[in-house]
């Protein structure tokens, strides 16, 4: 399904570093078995550090219309523990700002 939707539109994933239920591992795992045509060069992309107004927030790992962040300090319920990197990561995204640009 994710498939399909990376195809024909923008799809950000995110993960708390501290996530025991879906971790950051299991997460790139899962990502590498996708069947699209970008996950070569998202794979080989290079992780950039995301900083939130000076501060450290965590990881994005972004091509085409894939997006993949790590947020430090989150466990599960990343908007719950991150809420203001939380927001600026979705408004970035939203507004492909930041790292979330056009590639």
């Amino acid at each position: 399904m994710v498939e399909a939707l990376v195809k024909q539109s923008r799809v950000l994933l995110y993960q708390g570093h501290l996530d025991l239920r879906d971790s950051v591992v299991s997460t790139e795992a899962w990502v590498k078995t996708m069947k699209w045509e970008g996950i070569e060069e998202f794979v080989m992309a290079e992780r950039k550090v995301w900083k939130v107004k000076g501060e450290l927030a965590g990881y994005v790992q972004k091509w085409g219309s894939l997006s993949n962040v790590v947020v430090l300090g989150a466990g599960h319920l990343v908007p719950a523990d991150q809420a203001l990197h939380s927001q600026a990561m979705i408004e970035e995204w939203v507004l492909e700002r930041g790292l979330f640009g056009i590639n």
